[in-house]
């Protein structure tokens, strides 16, 4: 809960200070800025749909699926793949990420399907909210970035 207090006093605190320094026109982003911005969002959307995916990958299991070893094996990568774009995005984006260390930590506590099936209800609902927690993040970011673009496109 705390997180995404943190991450809405952030994005309020971006807008305002966005609002209060508003560039003219003959200061709009560089091309080379808009260039890496528009690939950012580009990144996050992307990302997103992984994150989605990486979701119904456990929460399927959670739910009385039964846990094979393809299941497992294709998790596994899915997983690999999560980490893998999440390090992208957190180069990519810099102290644009909004609190993006936390996908690591829910990564550790989703070991494998298997430890997933047998988690009590209590535990497996605070991954889930983690999960949460992390796209209102992904998403946070993602309207950070294209409210700049749109404040640029304006002046």
């Amino acid at each position: 809960m705390r997180a995404m207090a943190r991450s809405a006093q952030d994005l309020r605190r971006l807008f305002l200070n966005m609002a209060a320094t508003k560039k003219s026109a003959s200061t709009a982003i560089p091309p080379k800025e808009r260039e890496h911005l528009e690939e950012c969002v580009a990144a996050i959307k992307s990302f997103i749909e992984l994150w989605v995916q990486f979701y119904w990958s456990f929460r399927r299991i959670f739910s009385g699926d039964t846990v094979t070893v393809q299941k497992e094996l294709q998790f596994l990568q899915l997983k690999s793949e999560v980490a893998r774009r999440h390090q992208y995005l957190y180069d990519l984006l810099g102290n644009l990420y909004i609190d993006g260390a936390y996908i690591t930590d829910l990564l550790r506590k989703v070991v494998n399907l298997e430890k997933i099936s047998h988690t009590q209800k209590e535990n497996y609902y605070k991954v889930e909210k983690g999960w949460h927690t992390i796209l209102i993040n992904l998403n946070d970011t993602l309207i950070t970035i294209q409210f700049r673009m749109d404040q640029e496109d304006k002046s």
